[in-house]
């Protein structure tokens, strides 16, 4: 049977940290994802990472898994260009396979180039706020290392509809609805249905998109045929 991978993000959304946690509690090697996401801080200046680390917990009603996440971060701002090639020489030193260290540097290069046309800059020229921290680079190697971990870049990924919450959300530029200008601009012309509601709060952030849209080229309706062999919450 061909091997696929579904990504349900119909209700809860995705982020980086519940896509990574996912990917841990459907049997990923915490220990290498782990030691993949500490290496990070020795190729972003200003950064230590305090904690990381993966832990059991509930959420309504349901075990699942948490990424716990901590770090210091002298810097608040920086070029997303210079972190595009500070991300690829970890990727590197890592050693991750070449579809790997695509996935993550495309996923990051869909973050920078969603800001670059939302503050009509040069891709090169764009400054991050939000995505500048550790955190960004800890899920992009994180996930990377679990997906070819489990061997899942291989095979076909499909993704559910995309629920994005709503109401309004504070930022470095002041109040923003949701979802935010880089939600849309990362998902725009793209085969995704997005699901608003229910909640006001973000419940998909930029980084998630931008891996999920770098994962699978369209949401699906309803699951494909399948045999459930790891499940991941």
């Amino acid at each position: 049977m061909t091997k696929i991978a579904i990504i349900d993000s119909q209700t809860a959304g995705i982020s980086g940290d519940m896509l990574l946690s996912c990917l841990i509690d459907a049997g990923a090697d915490r220990n290498k994802v782990v030691n993949a996401i500490v290496a990070c801080q020795n190729f972003l200046e200003g950064t230590k990472i305090t904690d990381a680390a993966f832990i059991k917990t509930k959420s309504h009603g349901f075990n699942a898994t948490q990424f716990h996440f901590q770090f210091k971060d002298s810097i608040s701002e920086r070029n997303g260009m210079k972190m595009f090639h500070s991300l690829a020489t970890c990727c590197d030193f890592l050693k991750l396979e070449q579809r790997a260290k695509t996935f993550a540097l495309e996923s990051f290069k869909t973050l920078i180039s969603a800001e670059a046309i939302i503050h009509g800059e040069n891709i090169n020229s764009v400054h991050l706020h939000e995505s500048s921290s550790i955190d960004t680079f800890a899920d992009l190697v994180g996930c990377a290392t679990a997906l070819q971990d489990l061997k899942l870049f291989g095979c076909r990924i499909f993704s559910t509809k995309v629920a994005i919450g709503g109401g309004l959300l504070k930022f470095s530029h002041g109040v923003i609805s949701n979802p935010t200008n880089a939600i849309l601009e990362i998902f725009r012309g793209k085969q995704f249905t997005l699901i608003g509601g229910q909640v006001d709060e973000e419940i998909t952030t930029p980084t998630g998109a931008a891996m999920l849209v770098n994962l699978t080229s369209e949401s699906i309706n309803y699951y494909p045929s399948f045999s459930p062999e790891k499940i991941g919450y």
